[in-house]
């Protein structure tokens, strides 16, 4: 099995109160389940970069994580990237067989979704969408 930092950024969501509070296991990567109801957060990588030297790999990866907070209020959003952003900015430590040695939030922005503009029937959204970097000790195989 192969380890990764998404396990943790699960676990870590899952597991902490104020996000729990929130949001249960309405934690997903990449996309969400036509069923799943608001508040939910959706998780996915956005980059990752290897560093070698000249022995090979150095196996201590450095992941850029987008993790967006989806609410039916502004202010139902905010508070749940808030509850995420206190989860995760500073995190380190090993769980789900992960070890993160740094986790950083690099920027944090708002937005709006209006599915009834194009047609949709579905409500309107909020979204916080965050930005994270991820140092983690990769298994060498």
């Amino acid at each position: 099995m192969i380890i990764k930092p998404e396990d943790y950024i699960y676990y870590r969501l899952t597991s902490t109160p104020g996000v729990a509070r929130l949001v249960g296991f309405k934690v997903y990567p990449i996309a969400v389940p036509k069923s799943a109801g608001f508040p939910f957060i959706v998780y996915k990588r956005q980059n990752i970069i290897r560093e070698s030297s000249l022995t090979g790999p150095m196996f201590m990866p450095l992941l850029s994580i987008q993790v967006a907070s989806w609410a039916l209020t502004h202010d139902g959003a905010r508070e749940l990237g808030d509850e995420v952003r206190l989860a995760l900015d500073g995190n380190t430590g090993t769980a789900m067989g992960v070890t993160i040695q740094d986790m950083r939030l690099v920027s944090e922005t708002d937005d709006f979704l209006d599915p009834t503009a194009m047609g949709a029937q579905l409500p309107p959204a909020y979204e916080v969408r965050q930005l994270y970097q991820i140092r983690w000790q990769e298994a060498a195989s």
